[in-house]
């Protein structure tokens, strides 16, 4: 049952492009609407149901009313866990899960209204299912065929029920059925390219924000964000001590400018994507390597034991001293100069204290380190 739940899941939440799975969360995290909205579709659902009750039959409106009430309140439970939860996908599937339950009851409202035979009961069932149903539409339009199923679950059976319990004159709703499903079905589309552009353009946005354009490493507000995070997030009462403290390399690439003189720009770009690569590749995942700008790198070590730390930049100094392959099938040699200090109660006295120990490694030569406190 559980592997069924799961699979169910999966396929409603399945973006309508393929190359918008990477944001399928995101976009999933869209149905989570506000209380003020359901509110209101709720008591449109809740005049429709009186009406029933008390203009057709009391025990019908009784019944179709104790199921809507009993959809709506697992519906806003599951909003208030994803809510609080918003990276869940249990409490996302829950709300997928209420919102079909929650359609469920709507549509019985809808067949009921219609089988009342009563002109006030059926314009107003119209006006509820018409109101509601492009309403998922729009709302859940970041989940394409969840916002499908939801409308139709809500939609078919008020139309059957009109082809053949309504009035002669009812069967006209019946048959312009196809152009109301279709203009369903373009409205979610639509809204739907326009939502995931936006979440794409967001993203991007906060991409840029934080990460260098050319390497994808961190940019310079990143680097700064995260040292004043750690520089702040000291052990108290209830923090985890770390057992060694935050250290920071500062470098800078040694015979760049050569590189970029003898063959172009575009070389010295392709080989600072190598150089952001190959940094990457020699220090651990929860490591923070960044650009600051031109060819001078960062590189926060966070819980880094101090007797590796020299290790570490002699390994990254032979890494860098090794060829570079550039466009064209040129190789570059450079090298690296590397100055580091311990991360103190002020990020922008450390980044200094790293750059005056990067500024004597420079004069002592080609791919040297100067480390202070190790």
């Amino acid at each position: 049952m559980k592997n069924l739940r799961q699979a169910a899941f999966d396929w409603l939440t399945t973006p309508a492009d393929p190359a918008n799975e990477n944001i399928r969360a995101e976009l999933c995290r869209t149905l989570v609407t506000s209380k003020t909205a359901v509110a209101l579709g709720a008591a449109s659902v809740i005049i429709l149901v009186a009406a029933i009750g008390l203009l057709k039959d009391a025990l019908e409106g009784i019944w179709v009313g104790a199921a809507i009430a009993a959809a709506l309140a697992l519906r806003l439970y599951s909003l208030m866990r994803a809510a609080a939860a918003p990276e869940s996908e249990n409490a996302m599937r829950m709300v997928v899960e209420a919102g079909l339950l929650y359609a469920v009851g709507i549509g019985l409202a809808g067949v009921a209204a219609i089988s009342s035979g009563q002109l006030a009961i059926v314009v107003l069932g119209a006006l509820v299912v018409t109101g509601l149903v492009f309403g998922f539409c729009i709302t859940n339009s970041g989940v394409p065929r969840f916002a499908t199923t939801q409308a139709l679950i809500v939609m078919l059976p008020f139309i059957a029920a009109a082809g053949i319990s309504g009035p002669p004159e009812m069967l006209m709703v019946f048959l312009h059925a196809p152009i109301w499903v279709g203009g369903l079905i373009l409205l979610i589309k639509t809204s739907h390219q326009r939502l995931a552009s936006l979440i794409k353009a967001q993203a991007t946005s906060r991409y840029l924000a934080y990460n260098d354009a050319l390497t994808g490493l961190a940019n310079r507000a990143q680097v700064m964000s995260t040292l004043q995070q750690l520089a702040t997030n000291r052990p108290g009462p209830r923090k985890p001590v770390q057992t060694h403290t935050p250290y920071l390399f500062y470098l800078d690439l040694d015979g760049f400018k050569g590189v970029n003189d003898n063959f172009g720009h575009g070389a010295g770009d392709a080989l600072l994507q190598a150089v952001a690569q190959r940094l990457k590749d020699n220090v651990r995942l929860s490591d923070l390597v960044g650009r600051l700008g031109g060819d001078e790198f960062v590189l926060i070590l966070e819980d880094y034991p101090a007797d590796r730390i020299s290790l570490l930049a002699e390994r990254l100094t032979q890494a860098m001293a090794e060829p570079f392959d550039l466009p064209e099938g040129e190789k570059a040699l450079i090298g690296v100069s590397i100055g580091g200090a311990p991360l103190g109660i002020d990020p922008h006295l450390a980044l200094a204290q790293a750059d005056t120990m990067l500024y004597r490694a420079k004069h002592r030569g080609r791919g040297t380190h100067v480390l202070a406190g190790i």
